[in-house]
């Protein structure tokens, strides 16, 4: 019955924001190829899976994506424990870091199509701006959370560097760090829309801006919800169960270990 319940209060949101789609749609709030009905919109999403286009379009932005966070993630997990576990590389780092992180990922279309041209390149560029900035600050907060009094009782025991790094530092930041990666994942994801829509000539961004000037409303609709879904597949079956799955591996002894 459980299972039942929590399937139904998942779906009850969706089910409303459909009813009530239909109901603007059956108004005429809007005219039809500006706002278009449930059933356009699906009726779309069967023409594009069939004829291959919509199944090419996410192939592309998915492997903008996945490429772009894991540039960003190489870059910003060494710096990070650098800037964590070094004083005179976080002071020196620190300055550039801040200032860098107010400019968001889409102000750097302009350079990343000056440097990369139209295509994957500018958009994989976009994207590790975007994930660089949430990884790193999860990941140096995770560093600062770490209390000394464990690091104490490690090196008690005769516990070096390397073992205070591998044995406390590194699974007291974990959950941390799995945070920084879920949020780096949906930054990213934002990015890639933004930057497909300028900077490249294919991915849903490009596909929903391309619908834009032919007014082809429920292709738009069609576009916005295949990322929508994508990224609700994402983070409910892989990011937040490894999530949980860290926090409760780590977090919670690290949080057990404090309180005592």
């Amino acid at each position: 019955m459980s299972i039942v319940r929590k399937l139904v209060t998942e779906l009850l949101p969706f089910v409303v924001a459909l009813a009530l789609w239909q109901a603007l749609s059956m108004a005429g709030v809007w005219p039809k190829v500006l706002f278009p009905s449930p059933l356009d919109v699906a009726q779309t999403f069967v023409t594009d899976i069939a004829s291959g286009v919509l199944f090419v379009n996410l192939g592309v932005s998915l492997r903008s994506l996945l490429l772009g966070f894991a540039v960003g993630c190489v870059i910003a997990v060494p710096l990070g424990y650098l800037m964590g576990l070094n004083r005179a590389s976080r002071d020196f780092f620190d300055p550039l870091v801040n200032l860098l992180q107010a400019i968001p990922g889409l102000a750097w279309i302009p350079f990343a199509i000056l440097w990369f041209g139209l295509g994957q390149g500018a958009v994989t560029f976009i994207i590790v701006m975007s994930v660089f900035f949430p990884v790193l600050h999860n990941l140096l907060t995770g560093i600062r959370m770490v209390q000394p009094v464990l690091i104490e009782a490690v090196q008690t025991l005769g516990a070096g560097r390397v073992a205070v790094i591998r044995h406390v530092i590194f699974p007291a930041t974990l959950p941390n760090l799995m945070t920084g990666i879920r949020l780096g994942i949906a930054f990213g994801f934002r990015s890639l829309v933004g930057g497909e829509m300028i900077a490249s000539t294919d991915g849903l961004g490009y596909a929903i801006f391309n619908a834009q000037q032919y007014f082809q409303s429920a292709r738009i609709v069609v576009g916005m919800l295949t990322i929508g879904i994508v990224w609700l597949a994402m983070d409910r079956l892989i990011l937040r169960p490894i999530e949980q799955r860290t926090t409760m591996r780590w977090g919670l002894v690290r949080e057990g270990l404090e309180q005592n």
